[in-house]
């Protein structure tokens, strides 16, 4: 690579789900379950959820259909069972490092359910990443999930 750059970006997503607390913290614990909404669970590519702090989560597949493998890589900094979660990943396209970000979701009581409040810091590489294609990413990862959840509210 002959240039390096950074771009830094903050994101808060929040959106508002028709189920408790424990069942929305629950589609982010379970292997099975989040491999469904956050890797899209069609059986194409790799999937690894070692959920606890100081475990790992890892998806590596190619997107729609695309030469370009990428790898999700976390590491779970903090727990709070139906509350909270913080954990630092990185992605790489190919050998590529194009991002790397702290994130916390918070799981709140809301009297239609629970509110989820996803906060990501992000550092994005060499132009190989932006910050609207993660919000962008992330976003149709939490569309997933609600479908996930029932959809209903």
């Amino acid at each position: 690579m002959n240039s390096s750059s950074t771009v830094h970006d903050t994101m808060v997503l929040e959106r508002l789900y028709a189920a408790p607390a424990e069942r929305v913290f629950a589609a982010w614990s379970h292997p099975d379950a989040k491999r469904v909404w956050f890797s899209g669970g069609d059986g194409d590519g790799e999937y690894e959820l070692d959920f606890r702090v100081g475990g790992r989560e890892l998806s590596r597949a190619t997107l729609d259909g695309g030469d370009d493998v990428y790898t999700y890589d976390a590491l779970y900094q903090d727990i709070v069972p139906d509350r909270r979660l913080v954990y630092t990943n990185h992605m790489l396209r190919n050998a590529d490092r194009i991002s790397v970000s702290l994130t916390s979701v918070e799981f709140r009581p809301d009297p239609a359910g629970t509110r989820l409040v996803l906060t990501e810091h992000g550092v994005y590489l060499d132009g190989l990443d932006q910050p609207e294609y993660r919000r962008q990413g992330i976003a149709q990862q939490l569309e997933a999930l609600d479908t996930f959840l029932g959809g209903a509210r």
